[in-house]
């Protein structure tokens, strides 16, 4: 089956597809995700694992455990954060959305842990 989405890391090591619609597509602001990403809120794009698929990278691909529940995927070689894994959200894997090959159709239409958003911020989500 052709992918309907691609994404890639920076060096492009490390590339992934997804087949079918995504459960959602949506900015995080939660603390966990803002500071492994070192931004004021990350876009991501959830799908159910069967939909996903690890193209090439595998060898350069880490894991890195961010709490007892999650783990967040990253190429080692240029350090692109890229996947999401969690217990809370089973036999789903987020990707992030800024790593999808363009031109695509994928549109944040909500903000997650938008209480966890402090003031510095400004208008990137209260807008």
């Amino acid at each position: 089956m052709t992918p309907d989405y691609r994404g890639e890391c920076m060096c492009g090591a490390v590339q992934f597809s997804f087949t079918g619609q995504p459960r959602f597509v949506a900015d995080c602001t939660c603390a966990s995700c803002r500071k492994a990403h070192g931004a004021s809120a990350v876009g991501w794009v959830g799908v159910q694992n069967p939909q996903f698929s690890l193209d090439a990278g595998d060898e350069v691909l880490a894991w890195y455990q961010s709490s007892p529940a999650s783990r967040r995927g990253f190429c080692r070689s240029c350090g692109t954060r890229l996947l999401f894994q969690s217990q809370k959200w089973p036999g789903e894997t987020h990707m992030a959305l800024a790593c999808m090959t363009e031109p695509h159709d994928l549109v944040s239409t909500k903000v997650s842990f938008l209480e966890e958003l402090p003031e510095w911020v400004g208008v990137v989500a209260k807008g």
